[in-house]
């Protein structure tokens, strides 16, 4: 057996097979998400819509978003997290399906809210599912293998759906919808068995817990996302600099290298330490790279600051998911995940609002020293949470240890 080959086996000895499902079930899931990326395009020229209707329907991708991941968590943590994906890949499908036959504008508006709120129910169900299957930085390194097969996905899929558009548009919700379903019925043959969470602890599951040290992570999350978010204002500040289409495709396909390229390896190196700091370092890298987007006049400028707000966001991801899957007990942790999910949901309803008002009114460098200010505010919140993260994750460990049954 060559070093390569028993390095694969090694990695896929370190997971329980319904982990590889839903690994195998994201990979296939996202190579075939055509509808999203190229729904602007669908809109404008197969619905002759003008720019206001386009940007209300696809807003309410965000406006779902938000609202689902937060209200998904509790019926996953009540439900299980195997039916509650299946019905987020099923019920998705169905609205693919019916989406190019929805009457106007009002129809096309509420398919997106639909859809978006299905397929956003996924996100804490599967999170949960892989924080209940894994360990430690074991669970670091697992989130992190997803978040890879989430991005190769997501480098493929414009370019593919792009091409399969020249045959037929109504051929992507076909495909998309397709693979949502392979993905679902995968779940239901080979997924984990559907084990609710256990209720040792007195409590169900709260749509708003109280937990200060949870909405606090929330605001840093928050903070974060909006910062990141901010990443579309760069296509009309390409304009503005006389920079054309074509470089801005390049800049960011810039970061999906880095994700693709760095991810496994970078997850890694903060998985065998698996702390908090991790995520502050994230935070700084990432308003440190949006800071030098407030100086840059030159493409290579630009793409430099990508390269290092895109580390940023590896580093980041690596850590967030397992300390947020470990801020609460196993009963509530698809709750917690959901809500902390939902606050990438609402930046992406602000992050523009918030980014064209500043542009417009006071120009491209006061846009970017704000938003960096944004990932600086978040990496001092992350820093101030530290030391109650740690003994919030050392009091959950300890408490599972003595539920665990004794062999």
């Amino acid at each position: 057996m060559t070093p390569l080959a028993a390095s694969l086996r090694g990695v896929y000895r370190a997971y329980p097979q319904p982990f590889w499902v839903l690994w195998v079930g994201t990979l296939i899931n996202r190579i075939g998400e055509f509808v999203v990326p190229l729904l602007g395009f669908y809109l404008t020229s197969e619905r002759h819509m003008g720019i206001s209707e386009v940007s209300l329907i696809l807003s309410m991708l965000g406006v779902g978003r938000f609202v689902a991941e937060a209200l998904s968590g509790p019926v996953s943590d009540r439900l299980g997290s195997t039916p509650t994906m299946m019905l987020a890949l099923g019920g998705g499908a169905a609205v693919l399906l019916a989406l190019p036959a929805a009457p106007g504008f009002g129809g096309l508006l509420l398919g997106a809210l639909a859809f978006s709120l299905l397929t956003a129910m996924y996100k804490p169900a599967a999170s949960s599912a892989v924080a209940a299957m894994t360990t430690g930085g074991q669970r670091t390194r697992a989130y992190n293998l997803l978040y890879w097969a989430v991005n190769v996905g997501t480098s493929v899929a414009p370019a593919l759906g792009g091409w399969l558009s020249g045959f037929s548009f109504r051929l992507l919700f076909w495909l998309d919808a397709a693979t949502m379903a392979a993905y679902a019925l995968l779940l239901g043959l080979f997924g984990a068995r559907n084990v609710r969470p256990g209720r040792k602890s007195g409590r169900g599951p709260s749509l708003l817990p109280r937990d200060a040290l949870l909405w606090r992570f929330c605001l840093a999350s928050l903070l974060f996302a909006l910062t990141y978010h901010s990443y579309r204002m760069l296509a009309l500040v390409f304009v503005q600099q006389g920079l054309t289409a074509v470089q801005y495709g390049q800049a960011l396909s810039v970061n999906g290298l880095l994700v693709v390229g760095l991810g496994l390896p970078l997850g890694h190196v903060t998985s065998r330490s698996d702390h908090p700091r991790w995520q502050v370092w994230g935070a700084a890298l990432l308003g440190a790279g949006f800071l030098i987007h407030a100086f840059a006049h030159t493409f290579a400028l630009h793409v430099l600051a990508v390269c290092i707000w895109s580390l940023g966001e590896i580093v980041s991801y690596s850590i967030g998911k397992s300390i947020t899957a470990e801020l609460a007990c196993p009963e509530l942790r698809a709750t917690y995940i959901g809500l902390v999910g939902s606050m990438s949901g609402l930046a992406t309803l602000l992050a523009p609002l918030l980014g064209g008002f500043l542009l417009a009114r006071y120009g491209n460098a006061p846009l970017w020293l704000t938003v960096a200010g944004l990932a600086f505010a978040a990496a001092l919140v992350f820093w101030r949470l530290e030391g109650a993260l740690e003994q919030r994750r050392g009091e959950n460990e300890q408490r599972a240890a003595l539920s665990a049954p004794r062999t």
